[in-house]
């Protein structure tokens, strides 16, 4: 049993309806149902009672509710102990970007680099979608969540977070670029055209919810002539990306912000013609709270960087 589940369970229980359940959870309906079905096959009793109008509890499933709010009770303070006996610690969470993993060893460098007398800093570091990172955040599990934004979802991201009591603050706005290898025949090429890209082939990150590739999907070239991004392959792995990328003709659309985290690769880089600007780089953290000392810290240096390192490759 995984506290998922019993979140999943609490959250349709006082909802009172799946689809409900499924909005506040930031996922879809069909994958809240199989997950109580899951909790249900491995408790052996049914948990709710499917109505036209929703769901309710059954006497198995009422029960089940108070023990599973007091399991998601403890297992926060559990949480809690750990965090209280670490005098520093950044917690942060982010789409998938070497560059961040490059910022925050940095980070650490320079904040433990000062002999004994230095605070240790404990750091947790995690790589999610949108959804995952607004239920981190508004849990308190991370302290900033930072992601790309096509300018094409920034309304629906503030709406998304208004209801958790999040905000995004920007930090910069980049560009669309299509990566690719040293060898790859668009290698020298100064600008790729939009409808240069539909005759490509492409390794992308898993979807998300705000995926740059969304900003040629609404594209008049694309809508004109009903184009599409061919995806060869998918993953959720860096590694993966940089050996296709190396060893293949795959291209790869995403943003850019810092100049050295790829030098050691060696890949080009080529803006796309008509999406400069369009993507903003930014955070995410909870409303009406101040940061704590060492997310505070971060952020300072992440700013101090981006003012003076000129922007670069960040495959996303």
């Amino acid at each position: 049993m995984e506290l998922r589940q019993l979140l999943y369970f609490i959250t349709c229980a006082r909802c009172g309806s799946l689809t409900t359940a499924a909005e506040e959870l930031y996922t879809t309906q069909p994958h809240v149902s199989m997950v109580i079905r899951e909790l249900e096959k491995e408790l052996g009793t049914r948990l709710f009672q499917r109505r036209s109008n929703g769901v309710e509890l059954t006497e198995a499933g009422a029960r089940v509710y108070g023990y599973a709010q007091d399991a998601l009770r403890n297992a926060e303070l559990f949480a809690s102990v750990g965090r209280e006996q670490r005098d520093h610690s950044l917690r942060v969470a982010t789409n998938n970007s070497s560059n961040m993993a490059v910022m925050l060893t940095a980070f650490y460098n320079q904040r433990t680099c000062g002999g004994e007398a230095t605070p240790s800093l404990y750091m947790q570091f995690t790589e999610c979608g949108i959804e995952k990172m607004i239920a981190l955040l508004s849990a308190n599990e991370y302290d900033l969540g930072f992601l790309f934004v096509p300018d094409t979802k920034r309304s629906v991201l503030r709406y998304m977070l208004e209801r958790r009591q999040l905000a995004f603050s920007p930090l910069l706005d980049t560009d669309l670029v299509l990566y690719v290898g040293k060898n790859h025949p668009l290698a020298s090429r100064s600008s790729v055209t939009q409808e240069e890209l539909a005759a490509l082939s492409f390794i992308q990150l898993e979807d998300d919810f705000f995926t740059v590739e969304d900003l040629l999907t609404g594209s008049p070239a694309f809508r004109r002539q009903t184009l599409a991004i061919r995806r060869v392959v998918r993953t959720n792995s860096d590694h993966m990306m940089i050996r296709m990328l190396e060893k293949t003709e795959l291209c790869n659309l995403g943003s850019y912000w810092l100049k050295d985290a790829y030098r050691q690769y060696d890949f080009r880089r080529i803006p796309v013609a008509g999406m400069e600007g369009r993507i903003a780089f930014g955070y995410i953290s909870r409303k009406g709270e101040p940061l704590g000392a060492d997310a505070a810290d971060f952020l300072e240096f992440l700013r101090s960087t981006l003012k003076t390192d000129s922007v670069g490759p960040s495959i996303s």
